[in-house]
């Protein structure tokens, strides 16, 4: 797609304008929810389908109507909230029509901005129209959609005394990381950094054809 700017990881935002743009274009009153995510992120569509309808039945709403912005939030500090592209994110049809709107105000959507950030943009123009983010973790507080892949969740621990901060720690301290077999959820949506062919063959044999008859 054309977009404003070079073609490269530095101008993400301008890109990623563009792609909201022709999807909204061409298709916003066609689907309910609309999902993206980077080529390394491995997505699991029928926990993200049953979750998002989860969402909407749970507070009676309908996403043509009711503006949701649905991932994995982080706070880089302050009043930064934002969700992680690395992890994907959805957005329901009522928000993607007030953003496309709303996306060519250079002020509170940093349209002429040209940066890799660009989960960090669309977070602000949401904010600044007042949709706010949705809690993704389950009952039991794990969550859904994930930064890393699996096993780098499965084994994170924080740093220890006197090494340098981890900004993944840094950005969730304000609810916290569960850990262990209690980082993820059972229906969790997504893992990034899922390269590799073989990553990607390992990751759906793991989740879709090993039984526990098998060791």
């Amino acid at each position: 797609l054309e977009h404003e700017g070079p073609e490269e990881y530095g101008n993400m935002w301008q890109k990623i304008r563009s792609i909201w743009k022709f999807v909204g274009t061409h298709y916003l009153d066609d689907y309910d929810w609309f999902f993206i995510g980077g080529d390394d992120l491995f997505v699991m569509p029928h926990n993200l389908k049953t979750y998002l309808a989860s969402l909407a039945h749970k507070d009676g709403t309908d996403p043509k109507t009711k503006e949701y912005f649905v991932g994995r939030r982080f706070n880089s500090g302050g009043k930064d909230y934002f969700n992680s592209g690395g992890a994907g994110y959805s957005l329901s049809q009522a928000t993607l029509s007030k953003f496309l709107e709303n996306m060519d105000d250079a002020r509170h959507c940093s349209a002429a901005t040209r940066t890799s950030m660009e989960d960090v943009m669309i977070a602000r123009c949401l904010s600044h129209l007042g949709i706010q983010f949705t809690d993704t973790r389950d009952a039991s507080g794990r969550e859904r959609f994930h930064p890393f892949a699996p096993g780098s969740h499965l084994q994170w621990k924080p740093p220890a005394e006197g090494q340098a901060k981890d900004w993944y720690e840094e950005y969730n301290r304000e609810w916290g990381i569960l850990r262990g077999k209690d980082c993820c959820a059972p229906d969790s949506v997504s893992f990034h950094y899922i390269k590799k062919a073989s990553m990607v063959r390992h990751t759906q044999a793991l989740l879709y054809s090993c039984h526990e008859n098998i060791r």
